[in-house]
């Protein structure tokens, strides 16, 4: 699969999770999951889903438009008044 198409992908990923954050179906839930509150189990796996998503949008959708082969990285130039001679 190329970038654009994992780029795609990753963001229709995100435009779902957006919409299932707010869990209305369980907002009357009061059984309990794991020993915990349904919302809470249900949040605690949302947030790992959305870390899941944007961890994998840092390696395949970012920097935005960057073609596939853009790897090449530039050093940052320290700020003015530290440089190598102190």
């Amino acid at each position: 699969m190329n970038r654009r198409r994992w780029a795609t992908l990753l963001y229709a990923a995100l435009a779902a999770l957006y919409l299932l954050h707010n869990d209305l179906w369980l907002w009357n839930d009061s059984r309990l999951w794991l020993g915990l509150p349904a919302g809470l189990v249900y949040h605690i796996g949302f947030c790992f889903a959305v870390s899941v998503v944007l961890g994998l949008m840092v390696v395949y959708a970012w920097p935005p438009g960057a073609p596939s082969g853009a790897g090449e990285t530039r050093p940052i130039p320290p700020p003015r008044g530290q440089g190598e001679h102190g």
